[in-house]
């Protein structure tokens, strides 16, 4: 099994982090290739919620389903493939200060076994590096612009009492 780590700084409280990257409309924005990412059916979030996605790995797309299979907020939300590419990808939140946290990111893939799967890893390798790196950063700038645009709504709602 491959696996890719990251670890991105959130200039955001926990809870405003963890609820940026629970929300599945966001996962577009900050995941590096998602080009789709719809829930199946109730719950859209939390233990069992289950997700269509479609990502792009170079000139391919890659479609599967993947369930929630750990959730706790602020703490750790974690995914497994049911359908298509088997897959296990993880965050872990932590809170450095007030206004600022990290989340650690870790997906796991399995590709086939043998010769083509082992070339196969080594051509996805670059493409899941940088793609690791661009949704690190993707996450740190997603977070703050929705943590900027709460805090400016809680500005005009203040404003307008």
């Amino acid at each position: 099994m491959t696996e890719v780590r990251f670890v991105a700084t959130c200039s955001a409280p926990l809870d405003i982090t963890f609820e940026y990257l629970d929300d599945h409309r966001n996962v577009t924005d900050y995941w590096h290739g998602m080009v789709s990412y719809r829930p199946v059916g109730d719950p859209e979030h939390g233990v069992g919620a289950k997700f269509q996605a479609v990502s792009k790995v170079g000139p391919s797309s890659v479609k599967s389903t993947i369930e929630t299979v750990e959730w706790e907020r602020n703490v750790r939300v974690a995914y497994k493939s049911i359908s298509g590419m088997d897959s296990y990808t993880s965050f872990d939140f932590a809170a450095v200060d007030d206004t600022h946290c990290t989340v650690e990111f870790r997906v796991e893939f399995q590709l086939p076994g043998g010769i083509a799967g082992r070339m196969m890893e080594k051509t996805l390798e670059p493409f899941v590096s940088t793609a690791a790196r661009n949704t690190a950063n993707n996450i740190s700038h997603g977070v703050a612009a929705h943590y900027a645009s709460r805090l400016a709504a809680l500005e005009r709602d203040a404003a307008d009492s």
